[in-house]
């Protein structure tokens, strides 16, 4: 069967972007429909494609440029599906959070940056039994403020990363002694810490996120 057009143009966009540095812009959709003889249509689904998987971005009136190339594959998660099931209880939400050195520097920020950072604590429970214990930091001006008190939005992570990627480390701990009792764990009780950070698909950092999941409850599944 022979391959569709718009499939062999995006594979020959992905190979020209390997010579590319991350945030370059590429050609415009009418000149790469002249170059490689095809309608904007057909080179505009393969562009569509290319973004959906990571590998390119768009700016609004600007163009689409070559995403972060170190983030390129790497968008794993252990984020919750949607399941109806999923119940949330915030537990701290602070608008005006002083942040720690250690989130600062995940978040690519300095003491002297002008920044404003949002920290949301919360629990995710299915059938009345807690999952796990999410924690959130965000930079304030890169979402929209009319979602600030509305935190199925604010916190929605799979709706950020529409547009961004996350990258994930998994650590070994024991369960932190605040997050015992609500997690229904035993103090010193071993279990996995996903640390997250989301960026935009230019590579610019704007969410610190971290999960201490319920080793009786969760299971962590990744997929590559």
């Amino acid at each position: 069967m022979k391959t569709p057009i718009y499939i062999q143009i995006k594979e020959k966009i992905q190979k020209e972007i390997q010579y590319k540095n991350s945030n370059d812009a590429i050609e415009s959709e009418r000149d790469l429909s002249k170059r490689l003889n095809a309608s904007r249509m057909t080179v505009r689904k393969a562009i569509d494609e290319l973004v959906e998987e990571g590998y390119l971005y768009r700016e609004k009136n600007k163009g689409t440029f070559v995403s972060d190339k170190s983030l390129w594959k790497k968008n794993t998660s252990v984020i919750n599906s949607e399941d109806e099931k999923l119940e949330y209880r915030l537990i701290n939400f602070d608008v005006k959070y002083s942040i720690k050195d250690d989130v600062l520097e995940l978040l690519g920020l300095t003491d002297n940056d002008s920044f404003s950072i949002i920290r949301a604590i919360r629990v995710v429970i299915k059938d009345r039994k807690p999952q796990n214990v999410e924690e959130f930091y965000i930079i304030r001006s890169f979402i929209d403020e009319k979602n600030i008190n509305r935190f199925n939005k604010l916190l929605d992570l799979n709706g950020y990363l529409k547009d961004s990627t996350m990258t994930q480390k998994f650590i070994p701990i024991t369960v932190p002694t605040q997050y015992a009792s609500t997690l229904n764990l035993d103090i010193n009780t071993p279990i996995i810490m996903v640390e997250g950070v989301v960026r935009k698909k230019s590579g610019t950092p704007y969410i610190y996120y971290k999960s201490y999941n319920n080793p009786k409850e969760k299971i962590i599944e990744i997929t590559i």
